[in-house]
């Protein structure tokens, strides 16, 4: 959730920028700034509007859970999360002491 969030701020910014330097240029600094201030508001109305205030605790959980999605039956079995070393022990311990890990 926060890679997404820091993904879509960060990809806005660019667009902001170009409007707020359109805006800026088409009808004065200090207008566009008064603008900008105002619609940083939006979301403080928006909040104080939804149902979320009245909100006092974490929402009960579904009574059924949801099936399970449907086997791809394409697709090879999956691998294994984590992969098994190749090296042995022993292969370590040369390589530590300097000997050939091959």
């Amino acid at each position: 959730m926060q890679a997404v969030s820091t993904w879509l701020t960060s990809g806005a910014r660019p667009p902001a920028a170009l409007l707020a330097g359109a805006l800026g240029t088409w009808i004065g600094v200090r207008p566009a700034l008064t603008a900008g201030t105002f619609l940083l508001l939006v979301p403080l109305v928006v909040l104080a509007r939804s149902p979320i205030r009245a909100l006092r605790q974490m929402p009960d959980q579904p009574a059924a859970p949801l099936p399970p999605a449907p086997a791809d039956q394409t697709s090879p079995p999956a691998s294994p999360a984590v992969p098994s070393s190749a090296r042995t022990d022993d292969a370590r311990h040369e390589r530590a002491l300097g000997g050939d890990a091959s």
